[in-house]
Order: structure tokens, then sequence, then C-alpha cells
């Protein structure tokens, strides 16, 4: 077992895996490239450690007695979990045996065959969004797919699953957008009574308490859940709600931004996709390896851990690359190939590994599924807008909008 230095012993070899450059310059692959082959347990400029190879990166996230799931920085918490009030964790956050004990609420709300349910549901969503952005066309002007369809198509499905209306359609939206779902109680500037997601479900949260009964799955299962011997309280329940509209909105936009966002600028995928509904699936899984929508995740180590040949040290910050996992050439054929004819497509990370596998992965892939037969289904093609810079491939969780023409069929 070795230590390696405080940064990079080459001063060419140079990653910050929190550089916001890359969500307009684009993640540099090359890189990451030199990094698996000669320091693939990589010291970043910050002193945190980068595992880079796909074998390191899913045993660490499988490991989550070693690994614990850190999300307090980027929710403007440098210090971390362990200045944040248990109540507001979200789930990724919690330790075992509890998170294992919550999750199963997670695992009961997006079950399948729930979740498939949703799906002429969202067929009739989608094609209403197309219309608004065939009648934007007819007025002069290029929608933008992220805004208009990308980002609008998972905040409705939220609000279904959660029995919200459309309000909330908006707001969940407006959230993911504007930074509210990258915040909790804790983060500093936030008002006392938390951020405005927290102020909405907790007054969902009473509104339900005040029924005989519950009147959706979701505030069912929640509400009448025992963790412990006790139930949650409505702080608990507060966050976990937040964190669902976290990752099953805010996260789920990320992919089926970079769907459309390459539909748009490969026309000759969109051929091939129209040509062949049967490969939408395959096309699913091989943007969620190649374009991974969360690059990296961060988690702490909670004990020393050795990781090819070099010493992790107990809480020490790890990033487990997912982007780079997702491009190792030790797992995938001419990884930076966009292939739609891979022998394992769902070998990727981008949904996590282990008991942390993201629980709504079901419902991303029927929302993507269904966003983009819809599109396939009502244009014939989708035009770029001379003069756009597009966004990149992968653009991580960028803003950016994705104009677009579309010529109906």
């Amino acid at each position: 077992m070795r230590e390696a230095p405080a940064a990079s012993v080459d001063p060419t070899l140079s990653f910050d895996p929190h550089d916001r450059r890359f969500v307009e310059d684009g993640v540099p692959f090359d890189v990451l490239a030199r990094i698996r082959r000669e320091q693939p347990v990589y010291r970043t400029p910050s002193g945190a450690w980068y595992l880079s190879r796909h074998a390191d990166v899913e045993a660490a996230l499988v490991d989550v007695d070693t690994f614990r799931a850190e999300l307090g920085p980027i929710t403007g918490i440098p210090a971390g979990c362990a200045t944040i009030p248990e109540e507001q964790h979200f789930l990724s956050e919690i330790p075992e045996p509890r998170h294992g004990r919550i999750r199963r609420l997670f695992n009961a709300i997006f079950a399948w065959h729930r979740v498939r349910q949703l799906e002429p549901i969202l067929e009739a969503e989608c094609n209403r969004l197309v219309d608004g952005l065939f009648a934007a066309c007819a007025a002069g002007r290029a929608p933008d797919l992220h805004g208009e369809y990308a980002l609008s198509i998972p905040a409705f499905a939220m609000a279904h699953i959660m029995g919200l209306g459309r309000e909330a359609v908006g707001l969940f939206m407006q959230w993911s957008m504007d930074g509210t779902m990258m915040t909790r109680p804790a983060t500093p500037g936030v008002a006392p009574e938390g951020p405005a997601s927290h102020v909405y479900f907790r007054a969902r949260i009473a509104e339900q308490r005040a029924l005989p009964e519950p009147t959706n799955h979701v505030f069912k299962v929640l509400l009448g859940a025992e963790i412990d011997g006790r139930p949650l309280s409505d702080q608990e329940l507060t966050t976990q709600l937040h964190f669902m509209v976290q990752a099953g909105v805010h996260t789920t936009r990320s992919f089926l931004a970079h769907l459309v966002n390459r539909l748009v600028q490969d026309p000759a995928l969109f051929a091939r996709l129209d040509a062949d509904r049967e490969q939408i699936p395959l096309y699913l899984e091989e943007s969620l390896r190649h374009d991974a929508p969360v690059q990296r995740t961060t988690r702490i180590a909670t004990r020393d851990v050795e990781i090819g040949g070099v010493l992790i040290k107990q809480g020490e910050t790890v990033e487990m690359g997912i982007g780079s996992a997702n491009r190792d050439e030790a797992q995938h054929e001419a990884p930076a190939e966009f292939r739609l004819d891979r022998s394992d497509p769902r070998g990727h990370l981008a949904f996590g590994a282990g008991s942390h596998v993201c629980p709504g992965a079901m419902l991303a892939r029927l929302e993507g599924a269904t966003a983009v037969r819809v599109l396939l289904d009502r244009a014939k093609a989708l035009e770029r807008v001379p003069g756009v810079i597009y966004p990149p491939l992968p653009g991580s969780l960028g803003h950016q909008p994705v104009p677009a023409r579309l010529v109906g069929r």
C-alpha cells in the first residue's frame, strides 16, 4: 500500500471534477483517459480522490459501509453531512440499516407495476407538449426542447405520481432551474422556514394528515410508515419528498435533455431510430453511458481503505467518476464512440450500483422512451437553428437551451 502525493505528480495532468466550464465546454475525456492509464486513483487539485476506472467505481458504489454519500458541499454546506441535522439527510446520505428501511418506501412508490401505468398518461402529455412545440414553429419561433420538453416531462410525471396538480409541475420546473433543489434548511442563506420546496411540501403533508386517509399512494406510504419504531417526522417526510423531486426531476431532465440534444445534432441517428423504433431502448442506454447525466458523485471514506495500491484515509473525500467509468476501455469496446450495437447496453453506472442504485431508474427509462417515441411519431426531422451553439454532449446539469425547428409529418 502506498500514499499518493497531495496532488498529481504530473503537472500536465490536471482535472477538477467540479469545474463548471465542463457545462459549456464539455468534459475533457482525453484527460480522463490519461488518468485511467496513468493515475487511476487520482488526487484532484482540491485534495479529493477521484476514482476513474469502472471496476473501482462500481466496487466503491456497492461498498456503502466504507463510502458514505456526501451531498453537503453541493447543497452549500462544505463541512458536509456531519454538520447537517439527520432529519435533513437525503435518502442516499442515510447510513445502513436505516437507509434500507426508508429505501423500501421508495421501492414501494416507484415499483414497476405502478410506474408502467403512467405510460399512456405520459404519452398524452408528451403529445400535448409537442403540440406546443409545433405552435411555436408556426409562429416563427424555434422552441427550446430542453426547457419546453425535456424539463416538462419529468416534472409532470413526478407531480402526477404525488397526486398534485398542474401548479406543482411549474414549481418543480422552476426549482430545478433556479437552484432550489440543491438546497436544504441548513444551507447558508436559506430562509428559516427552509427552501420553497420545503414550505410547499409541509403544506401538502398537513393537508393529507387532516384527511381520514391520504388520497395519494405516495403520501399513504410515507405517512403510514414506521421506521425504527416511530413514524417519520414532518421534516423527514419533507426532506424525502424534496429528494424525490431533486432526483426524479432535476437529474432526469438532464437525461432527457441529452436525448433530445443528440437527436437534433445527429440527423442520421434520428433517421435510424425513426426507421427502427426497437432501437429506442438501446439509444437510451447508450445515452446514459456515453452522455451520463451525472458525471460524478461524492462519497466520504468511513475508514482507511486501499484502492489500486493507494491508501485513502478515513474522512477523505472520494469522487466516483461515473463519466470516466462509463468510458473505461477495460469495460467497453471503443468507448468514445456512440453505438447502438453494444453487447451489454446496460453495463454502465449512470444509475449507480448496489443498494443505492437509483430507485427511479425504471421511471426515468419510461420517460425517456416515451419522449423519444412521441417526437419520432410527430416529427420527420428536428432541424438545427443556424448560428446557435448547442450544448456539448455530455453537458452535465447545464441549463442551456436546445432550440430546434420541428418538421411535421
